[in-house]
């Protein structure tokens, strides 16, 4: 028996027994001297359950906290490895994709130079010392990450340079220089931009024009659910997602289906339909006294549901071929959705069409823009109205 359960009951019975002796003197709360008398009783009984239990008989290893501590370290650059794997790969294909589909944007464009930068104070203070070790993160903005084929790939920038100025402005270190470059970055219109590095003993500036790409960023969520969404602003694609996919292009048809949702506006559709549904179901409520109001706004966003994702579908087809991706292949993703999910097979679906018609609708639209580059077409997708 652990001696800690031992002291610990004894101590509990001791307090239980003067607990007994403050409550007998006290004749003026009987009511209050029965409660307290079963509390007392239930937590001796909890105590010497405990003490009953059956506990582990081998001798185990005797850990400190020190070594623990180490190898603690050491799995946190594992886990940061891993994730900076498949943050860069969806980078690299999300690049690809803004860049490509930005003259159908419209209004929603911005530049970008195809760079990524952090400094010690923009991570978590959990990660930080794994990012350092790993990749020579300093207090100045230090450029973390280069797109391949990017602007700055193109210019000369290189993983670890360390940024102290942008334009001939010198940058402070900590939040305030990350702050002072996203500033001049965002304030950029498309006109090119000096950057003074540091790189090991030799001071530099590098000038990189930027490009222009739809205004939608491109996140990574890290969990293990096989899933990507959109909000309107961004794209965020969790990594057990990018686990599943075997290939960019099936990354392309995932990123450009999302990256649909936002340019035909399917969130702002579905915020309409919702308010809808409210006000019939208010009305509902207030003719029947039978409140369905929720009833009424959640069937609202529902309505269209299948509809909004067979067109990101379509539109994500276009938006990764656009960028030189094969679609025709990609869409063998859905079968091993439906290997992996049967209940998506059912035909007539849920808040998204079934497996089976995603892919027979894919391999459609696939063939589609296919014959478009035989001809030399645009690749556009087609409205109702053409």
């Amino acid at each position: 028996m652990p001696a800690i359960f031992s002291f610990d009951i004894i101590s509990e019975v001791k307090n239980y027994r003067k607990g007994m002796e403050k409550l007998s003197c006290n004749r003026n709360f009987k009511f209050l001297r029965g409660r307290e008398m079963k509390k007392y009783k239930l937590i001796a009984l909890i105590f010497f359950l405990i003490a009953s239990a059956c506990g582990p008989t081998t001798r185990v290893p005797k850990i400190s906290e020190e070594i623990a501590a180490q190898e603690a370290e050491k799995q946190r650059e594992l886990a940061v490895l891993e994730f900076v794997k498949l943050y860069k790969r969806l980078q690299q294909v999300g690049f690809r994709i803004l860049q490509a589909n930005a003259p159908l944007c419209g209004k929603k464009i911005r530049y970008d130079w195809g760079f990524v930068y952090l400094s010690q104070a923009s991570i978590p203070k959990n990660y930080r010392l794994a990012y350092v070790n790993l990749f020579g993160i300093k207090d100045y903005p230090t450029v973390f990450y280069v797109i391949p084929a990017s602007p700055a790939e193109k210019a000369g920038l290189k993983p670890g340079d360390v940024i102290y100025a942008v334009n001939q402005q010198h940058l402070l270190p900590g939040k305030k220089g990350i702050n002072t470059l996203n500033q001049v970055l965002k304030d950029n219109h498309g006109e090119k931009i000096v950057l003074s590095i540091k790189r090991e003993d030799k001071n530099l500036n590098i000038e990189i024009k930027p490009v222009c790409i739809c205004n939608y960023s491109i996140i990574l969520k890290n969990s293990d659910q096989v899933n990507a969404y959109a909000d309107g602003r961004h794209v965020v694609v969790f990594s057990g997602m990018m686990r599943f996919l075997d290939s960019d292009d099936e990354l392309a048809l995932i990123i450009g289906h999302e990256l649909a949702h936002n340019t035909m506006g399917h969130i702002q559709k579905k915020a309409v339909n919702r308010t809808i549904g409210t006000l019939l179901g208010a009305i509902i409520s207030e003719l029947t006294g039978v409140n369905v109001t929720r009833i009424g706004a959640e069937a609202g966003q529902l309505i269209f549901s299948q509809e909004f994702e067979a067109e990101a579908d379509y539109v994500g087809c276009y938006y990764a071929a656009r960028a030189g991706y094969d679609v025709s292949g990609a869409a063998q993703l859905w079968r091993r959705m439906a290997a992996t999910h049967p209940m998506a097979i059912n035909l007539k679906g849920s808040t998204h069409p079934s497996t089976a018609k995603r892919f027979v609708a894919i391999q459609k639209t696939a063939e589609e823009i296919k014959r478009k580059i035989k001809m030399g077409e645009p690749l556009i997708p087609e409205t109702k109205d053409q």
